[in-house]
């Protein structure tokens, strides 16, 4: 069976290849009530935690994004823990290249979202004076991969570009304030403010199973 999915993905585009795995793996959610990193709200999520198990899934997509990237000669590669790390360490594999990450701060007491991504174990000193490539598994609303941008800017990187397994289509190079925005795959997912909300105005419960959910509700409640 993997032998036949390999031979079948050889003919398939980058994009149509990258969908295929998500797809295969159950990871495209869609239809349900979402809270994302930014606080915003949606009816779609990619599930990247029903990749990770699968090595050789990961290991193609970082192949993948590694041959997308090559021109821009990145140094090292850095990622948003903890998905981010993961493709991260794919994608810094593919290009033979130093791999580093970035991890949050504190949550917020009052809003129960996460705190900024920083660099820490003297990762500052890894990537100051080299190429960086900045990378995620799904950019949503950009926040994450842009915190993370921040903190490798802040330590004196030449950032070459950021790069991503999928884009949900909420922002591109320009709102990033990068050159070069590469992924495999654009999956459009909409999302909107959480006082604008229609799924909260219509009472559909949000999903604490994924994403930031349970947060939120938790956040809800103490308040």
């Amino acid at each position: 069976m993997l032998l036949r999915m390999e031979f079948e993905m050889a003919e398939l585009s980058p994009a149509e290849e990258t969908r295929a795995i998500l797809s295969s793996c159950h990871a495209i959610l869609e239809n349900d009530h979402f809270v994302y990193c930014s606080g915003d709200h949606g009816s779609g999520w990619i599930d990247k935690d029903a990749v990770f198990p699968h090595t050789q899934h990961l290991e193609r997509l970082g192949d993948l994004l590694a041959e997308a990237v090559r021109h821009l000669r990145p140094e090292v590669v850095c990622g948003p823990a903890t998905g981010g790390l993961t493709v991260a360490q794919w994608t810094a594999h593919g290009l033979n290249a130093f791999c580093c990450f970035a991890e949050r701060g504190k949550a917020d007491a009052k809003t129960g979202l996460p705190g900024k991504f920083g660099l820490h174990r003297s990762y500052d000193r890894l990537v100051s004076g080299r190429r960086v490539l900045v990378v995620d598994d799904v950019v949503d609303t950009g926040q994450s991969i842009q915190q993370t941008l921040a903190a490798v800017a802040e330590a004196g990187a030449n950032i070459v570009g950021a790069a991503a397994f999928v884009n949900r289509g909420n922002v591109f190079a320009e709102g990033l304030g990068v050159e070069h925005f590469v992924y495999l795959l654009e999956e459009r997912i909409p999302c909107w403010p959480a006082a604008e909300c229609k799924l909260c105005r219509d009472g559909v419960r949000v999903n604490t199973q994924y994403a930031h959910g349970q947060e939120f509700v938790d956040a809800q409640l103490r308040a």
